[in-house]
């Protein structure tokens, strides 16, 4: 989706945003009725539900494009899960 726009999206204004994102993620986390997994979900789910509506304004005809935007959105999902599971993997080895 954001690949679409006019306006690319610089490498520091991803993590900037991300940030503030995940910032408010580990203090959500830091409460007692709040477990890490829970948070996680929660997370997941609010970037679907955002991902959705941005698909919404984004698409000419969301119905008929909506495979093409999951599988845009899937593909951006995974090669960035990938790149943090690998970040977190050498953290983990050099402990």
């Amino acid at each position: 989706m954001s690949h679409d726009t006019n306006e690319p999206l610089d490498i520091d204004t991803l993590y900037t945003l991300a940030d503030k994102f995940i910032d408010l993620a580990n203090t959500l986390a830091q409460h007692e009725e709040y477990s890490t997994e829970k948070v996680g979900t929660a997370f997941r789910y609010a970037a679907t539900r955002f991902s959705a509506f941005e698909a919404s304004i984004a698409a000419s005809d969301l119905s008929r494009d909506k495979e093409i935007v999951k599988n845009a959105l899937l593909k951006d999902y995974e090669h960035m899960l990938e790149e943090n599971l690998q970040v977190y993997i050498q953290h983990l080895q050099k402990q």
